[in-house]
């Protein structure tokens, strides 16, 4: 696999030594087609999110809560790490952006408490 595109990929496969091993590893754990199916529906979400109707815009921020937890766990870490790298996103930029929805999927609602 040629990895000239992708430099962080390459930094951490050079820190964790398996350069060789670029080959071997299962980068996404899907069906091409499925891949191809979460791609489009991916640059759909990300056309309704620029829409000017608000109701669209809501129902994208409802989908991309969708994308993120379906495809999310399908990717290798480092394949998610270069697509941060190259949307310039840190790893505290994720979590801020996705801050509703915990570890596993799971929504949590903030509630307030009553101290009286």
């Amino acid at each position: 696999m040629n990895l000239e595109n992708y430099p962080r990929t390459q930094e951490l496969l050079q820190i964790v030594n398996l350069e060789d091993k670029a080959d071997h590893i299962k980068w996404l754990f899907f069906y091409k087609e499925d891949a191809a199916v979460h791609l489009a529906k991916a640059y759909l979400v990300t056309l309704a999110s620029m829409s000017s109707d608000i109701l669209v815009k809501e129902k994208a921020k409802t989908w991309t809560d969708q994308l993120y937890i379906t495809i999310g766990p399908k990717l290798h870490s480092f394949a998610k790490e270069e697509a941060n790298a190259k949307m310039g996103y840190e790893t505290e930029d994720i979590i801020k952006l996705f801050k509703h929805i915990s570890f596993g999927g799971i929504k949590y609602t903030q509630q307030l408490i009553n101290f009286d």
